[in-house]
């Protein structure tokens, strides 16, 4: 069974968007849409209509998506880890207190990143446990690491 490539994505251009923004950022997900779309045209004469065509289509939409995500996500960390390793260099090369903490705060993960803007925002850990449903108990811990992490690298 072949199908027509120009209405398939014609007729579930909305499907694919929906897929596309909800497995990215709002301002990546033509990229990861385009991706989508070449995934689609790579794989559709091989469809050979053992399922309905909105199946595959989402089966190779949501696996693209994943893998773009993956992907993403390897990306991020390894941008992080240089960094945090150019962090250090930034205390020594006479950067303001806003651009070392700015510096710092981009090393974190979503979790620690809240943490201490709340910490420097003035809420309490009773405050961020209603926010962030984490004990605060643990989001003194988190933030007496974070501090020993900041002073490592910048201090010390």
């Amino acid at each position: 069974m072949t199908i027509d490539f120009e209405s398939l994505i014609t007729n579930n251009s909305s499907k694919i968007r929906n897929i596309a923004r909800s497995y990215t950022n709002f301002h990546d997900y033509e990229d990861l849409m385009q991706e989508i779309l070449t995934q689609l045209w790579r794989s559709h004469s091989r469809f050979r209509g053992d399922s309905k065509v909105e199946t595959w289509l989402y089966r190779i939409a949501i696996n693209t998506a994943v893998s773009y995500q993956r992907t993403e996500i390897k990306q991020r960390k390894v941008k992080e880890k240089s960094i945090a390793m150019k962090s250090v260099d930034a205390a020594s090369q006479g950067l303001s207190h806003d651009e070392i903490l700015h510096a710092f705060i981009s090393t974190l993960n979503e979790i620690d990143r809240a943490v201490l803007m709340m910490y420097l925002d003035g809420l309490t850990a009773s405050e961020m446990e209603s926010v962030l449903g984490i004990k605060a108990n643990a989001i003194k811990v988190r933030i007496s690491r974070l501090k020993v992490k900041f002073r490592e690298q910048f201090v010390d």
